[in-house]
């Protein structure tokens, strides 16, 4: 069977889609913070509704988070999360539920991954991206830094991977792109 790699977002729609949550209003920056945090560290949906206030460092621009296996690991994240996560912190400590330790509130208190979950799918769908699911946000991150050079070895340092074989699970997209354009460059039919 083929393998059928997991669509990747193109830079337009990862930009529609933080355009989706412009606004200074609390959902706002909390989805703002939310996607720019899937996007820039590649961090699973367990490991987001998992994470607590705590939990960010500024200093070091990591998240602290466990991931699968219950290991840690400290998900790096840029200056735009930073900001993002800066603003929405702002705002969290006015919320009703700002005494909780839980870093995504909602109406009811903590946000669990169902609840992440949808609220990713709602804005892709404002953006006009079709059945977004989180887990796009990690193919991604793993496809635009292989496009762009990023070596295997930081990558896996960076989503956790302890096994070279997500590599090629989650860079089969990449490879696709790289034989087309091989293909382009090497064609036999055009050399004839």
């Amino acid at each position: 069977m083929p393998e059928v790699p997991v669509p990747v977002l193109t830079e337009a729609q990862m930009k529609a889609l933080l355009k989706a949550c412009d606004g200074t209003q609390f959902e706002d920056r909390r989805d703002t913070a939310m996607i720019r945090l899937f996007l820039d560290s590649g961090i699973r949906l367990a490991g987001m509704a998992g994470l607590m206030v705590d939990d960010i460092d500024f200093t070091n621009a990591v998240a602290l988070v466990t991931i699968k296996g219950g290991r840690p690991l400290a998900a790096p994240f840029g200056r735009k999360t930073s900001q993002a996560l800066d603003r929405y912190l702002r705002i969290r400590r006015r919320h009703r539920h700002a005494e909780l330790p839980n870093l995504w509130l909602g109406r009811k208190g903590g946000l669990i991954r169902p609840s992440i979950a949808i609220i990713a799918k709602r804005r892709g769908e404002q953006a006009g991206i079709k059945g977004l699911h989180v887990h796009q946000f990690r193919h991604t991150l793993a496809h635009k830094w292989r496009v762009q050079g990023g070596g295997d070895d930081e990558l896996m340092r960076v989503l956790g991977w302890r096994s070279r074989s997500m590599l090629h699970r989650y860079g089969s997209s990449v490879a696709d792109e790289r034989a087309r354009e091989a293909h382009r460059r090497l064609s036999l039919g055009d050399q004839l």
